[in-house]
């Protein structure tokens, strides 16, 4: 009677021990699970929804942001995607180069915003077309490959249209923006509706918020490293690094 009993305790004991082990396992299982669609939920909140690449960041300084359509505002790191309609800012001090899918450049200053409006590059047909606002900052514009180019950036004072170039802008806090054409020409169009002034290599000119037309032969602006060449001035910095 009594080896019965100690049999049946152990056949209780294997039982329950099995039970626990498959509890176990089920749990695991299950905890799993739960880490994969917090993956997967992550994966499509960072991800900004139905936002078309526009290209990627090649080199920042201090620190710099995107905020992508209907997304939230991102630090941003050396390679990351940046999208059309994308918002980009530098801190002050800061800079931050894109390089876009036609290999065109945009390298942002320090205390910069500038938003990506539109970019469309078609490879096979050679064209590309590049739509931004800059609204505050130093930024410098560097056409790609395409043979058919077509680049436009307004500011608070102008609307300036290039001919397959590259210029920089100086926005004053009062909104007024001088333009200065490294290579090329631009077309300067002033929001007052004043003459459209043609600007070539090595002009630079004043857009007063204020209206009166534009002033030719203005001061040269003040220098900002960050719109300098990428590998001269700027350092990578990537995920991780604080």
């Amino acid at each position: 009677m009594g080896d019965g009993v100690l049999a049946d305790d152990r056949g209780n004991s294997r039982i329950g021990t099995a039970s626990r082990r498959q509890d176990r396992e089920g749990m695991s299982a299950l905890a799993k699970l739960i880490v994969l669609a917090v993956l997967l939920v992550t994966t499509a909140v960072c991800r900004p929804a139905l936002a078309e690449v526009a290209g990627a960041v090649v080199a920042l300084r201090v620190w710099a942001y995107g905020t992508p359509p209907d997304s939230a505002r991102r630090d941003l790191f050396m390679k990351d995607d940046v999208y059309a309609r994308e918002l980009l800012e530098t801190a002050p001090q800061g800079a931050l180069h894109v390089r876009l899918l036609d290999d065109s450049m945009l390298r942002l200053g320090s205390g910069t915003s500038v938003v990506l409006d539109e970019f469309v590059y078609t490879p096979d047909a050679s064209t590309s077309t590049l739509l931004a606002s800059i609204s505050k900052g130093v930024c410098r514009f560097i056409s790609g490959k395409a043979t058919t180019h077509r680049l436009e950036v307004s500011t608070p004072a102008a609307t300036i249209a290039a001919r397959g170039t590259e210029f920089s802008l100086w926005i004053k806090p009062d909104g007024s923006t001088t333009v200065w054409v490294q290579r090329g020409q631009v077309e300067v169009a002033p929001r007052d509706g004043s003459p459209h002034v043609l600007v070539n290599a090595g002009e630079i000119v004043l857009a007063p918020f204020a209206g009166g037309g534009v002033q030719l032969n203005a001061p040269r602006p003040s220098p900002d490293p960050g719109i300098a060449d990428t590998p001269r001035v700027l350092f990578p910095r990537r995920k991780g690094i604080r």
